[in-house]
């Protein structure tokens, strides 16, 4: 039985600057500025966003507001988010409820402003595994950022999400166990690119990892503790207590994100952003979204679908039908580990209804849900 669909709240991702201290390989959001004729810094004024959101708002009958600092690496413009945000809360109608979410890689985050922490309502923490020592780990990337992540724990206790990215170099089952204990949530993204160097390998070793994960969190949930990696709490939601119709891309694409340039354009998507393949508008002129459903694209038919949700809007409009096979065999392993202890989870849940109510909690709507 479904309950009553969650209204998706517009979330606007503002880029601060698109320049960044760490050049990640797979990052598809860093931009070759001169080449795409794009400011580094933004170009529009604060109440020119300010105008763009209340009108967004209006047009979509929308009372919350999430704000993303995003980028490039926002904490390297700090004093210009807490500019952002003052004005913001000046100029935005009292009558919306207005959170603000911090993007960012981790590396400046020691030196976060308390003025500015007082305001964040979430860190989405974005982790290059590929920067991490296979040893000598002091004094190394990883040292860092999960030092200042735990210093922004203990002296704000503002919420924390850690987004991996799961490419063909790197390991997912490592990557959960590294970080576990030191973020609210984990979420992992099997990264966005337009085909795979050896797909053959890349899934027989993503498999293995993922069941590998999947039996040591099911251990943990059979004891009565939940290990808060958001795939497969999703898919324990959508397959006992769904919530929302599955004619829609759950993470927000074309109906809810609003990813904003410096140079005030605006895009359904962050990647791919030179071709404009994802171009919905500007801050002056006003945006467009095109409000797609599942049922255009292969999802239709998907006996997958309640418990993907089509996965990644752009996959779906800029992928070969092969390549878009590619992800939704990866994930449907993970979704046949799920079927197959369908049971076994319904007993689970039965003995531990507190369960239910970590299901709804409002920070898993802050990622995608399915890698």
């Amino acid at each position: 039985m479904i309950e009553k669909e969650r209204i998706k709240t517009m979330e606007y991702f503002v880029y601060m600057t698109n320049d960044c201290n760490l050049h990640c390989q797979y990052c598809s959001v860093l931009l070759d500025c001169q080449k795409s004729n794009l400011p580094i810094k933004p170009t529009y004024s604060n109440p020119a966003l300010a105008d763009f959101i209340k009108r967004v708002q209006q047009e979509n009958e929308d009372t919350e507001v999430n704000i993303y600092f995003f980028g490039g690496e926002p904490t390297m413009e700090y004093l210009a988010i807490i500019e952002l945000v003052g004005q913001l809360k000046q100029a935005l109608p009292k009558a919306l409820t207005l959170k603000f979410i911090l993007h960012t890689n981790g590396l400046l985050l020691n030196q976060i402003p308390l003025n500015l922490s007082k305001e964040l309502s979430l860190i989405m923490f974005s982790i290059n595994y590929e920067k991490i020592p296979k040893y000598n780990l002091a004094n190394s990337y990883f040292s860092t950022i999960m030092e200042n992540a735990i210093i922004t724990k203990q002296q704000s206790g503002i919420p924390m999400i850690a987004r991996l990215t799961i490419t063909e170099e790197t390991s997912l089952y490592t990557e959960v166990l590294q970080v576990s204990s030191f973020f609210d949530l984990i979420y992992w993204q099997i990264e966005n690119c337009i085909q795979f160097k050896d797909f053959s390998s890349f899934y027989e070793t993503y498999c293995f990892e993922i069941e590998r994960t999947f039996d040591y969190w099911l251990q943990y949930l059979k004891h009565g503790f939940m290990i808060k990696l958001v795939p497969f709490m999703a898919v324990l939601k959508f397959m006992f207590f769904p919530d929302r119709t599955d004619n829609e891309f759950s993470c927000g694409y074309s109906r809810g994100m609003i990813y904003i340039q410096t140079d005030g354009n605006c895009y359904a998507c962050s990647d791919n952003v030179e071709a404009c393949v994802h171009h919905i508008g500007d801050i002056k002129s006003g945006i467009t979204l095109k409000k797609f459903s599942l049922e255009m694209f292969r999802c239709a038919k998907c006996s997958y679908r309640r418990l993907c949700m089509g996965r990644c809007g752009r996959m779906h409009i800029e992928f070969t039908d092969h390549h878009i096979s590619e992800y939704c065999r990866m994930n449907q392993f993970m979704f046949n580990l799920f079927n197959a202890r369908q049971a076994e989870l319904d007993l689970v849940l039965r003995e531990y209804p507190a369960f239910k109510h970590e299901l709804t909690n409002c920070l898993l709507e802050y990622t995608e849900f399915t890698p």
